[in-house]
């Protein structure tokens, strides 16, 4: 997996956290999401890192790469480096197909074809 579907991936991490599930998979959605925000964390801070290097600010004050410029398409390009780099967050032990069982047991989950396609990822199939 990469930095890229790490950052992609926080709302639809985010949604599945908040949804009611039996307590087993409800701790393992919780102890993984905690893993997966400690490294979206770190990607964060890289991109405020490269955005205050880029603008060339100090910590604390106000940096922003304009859309449309040199300095944006800096940004992006060297961006678009972080988001191609293998991520540390290794996929859960809980099969995505054990989450999405859980998830049905509430009518009021809802997950888009976008969402499975996010979760893909972070869960391993019944092919592997």
């Amino acid at each position: 997996m990469k930095l890229g579907n790490v950052y992609g991936s926080q709302a639809t991490i985010r949604k599945i956290v908040g949804f009611g599930l039996p307590p087993k998979i409800a701790y393992s959605v919780l102890k993984y999401s905690r893993k997966f925000d400690a490294e979206y964390s770190v990607i964060d801070q890289q991109r405020v890192q490269l955005i205050r290097e880029i603008a060339g600010t100090k910590e604390g004050e106000d940096a922003k790469v304009e859309p449309g410029t040199p300095e944006f398409v800096t940004f992006a390009a060297k961006f678009n480096l972080i988001m191609d780099t293998d991520s540390d967050l290794a996929p859960s032990d809980m099969k995505l197909s054990e989450l999405l069982s859980a998830i049905e047991l509430d009518e009021s989950n809802v997950l888009s074809a976008q969402d499975l396609a996010v979760l893909e990822v972070f869960f391993t199939t019944d092919k592997e």
